[in-house]
């Protein structure tokens, strides 16, 4: 069965930078995951090159830094002093930190670049924006998804389960 829209696909897959270092998976421990074609739970660019195959196929390809995470952006790059910050004050250079939004309850990630006696200096880019993804990918399964599991992600285009 090939990978068509609406299809479940399960794969095994490594992505390495091009430095050769590995951020997902080993060729002796590679990654897994299940998602549906069509619904965004993937990069778009991985989906499209995933398009087409087959259980058991192979491949290799390269998503361009501009399809993956985007070009780090130095305009992301944030000093904020501890007057306006004073939870600046705990944070520790070279580590990732997760913030929660205290009225919308949204979280998103910094990195905590330096830190003097008066501030601090945050990226915003995400760990991969202007990193080119080097993906080797194995086929496992792919199957057409049950009318349960497309109701889920097409809510509005089912009423009661089983009508469209």
């Amino acid at each position: 069965m090939e990978i068509l829209k609406d299809c479940v696909v399960t794969i095994e897959y490594t992505v390495q930078l091009d430095d050769g270092s590995y951020v997902k998976g080993s060729p002796d421990s590679p990654a897994s995951m299940s998602f549906t074609v069509g619904y965004d739970q993937i990069l778009s660019a991985l989906e499209a090159n995933l398009y087409g195959l087959k259980e058991g196929e192979e491949v290799s390809f390269v998503i361009k830094a501009s399809q993956a995470f985007g070009h780090y952006k130095k305009e992301l790059l944030k000093r904020r002093n501890f007057e306006e910050f004073p939870e600046g004050r705990d944070l520790i250079p070279g580590r990732w930190v997760v913030a929660t939004n205290p009225n919308t309850r949204a979280q998103y990630a910094y990195k905590v670049i330096e830190k003097t006696d008066h501030d601090v200096l945050l990226d915003f880019n995400h760990p991969l924006a202007g990193k080119d993804l080097f993906y080797t990918v194995k086929i496992i399964k792919v199957r057409h998804a049950t009318e349960e599991e497309l109701a889920f992600l097409r809510p509005c285009e089912f009423g009661k389960l089983g009508e469209q």
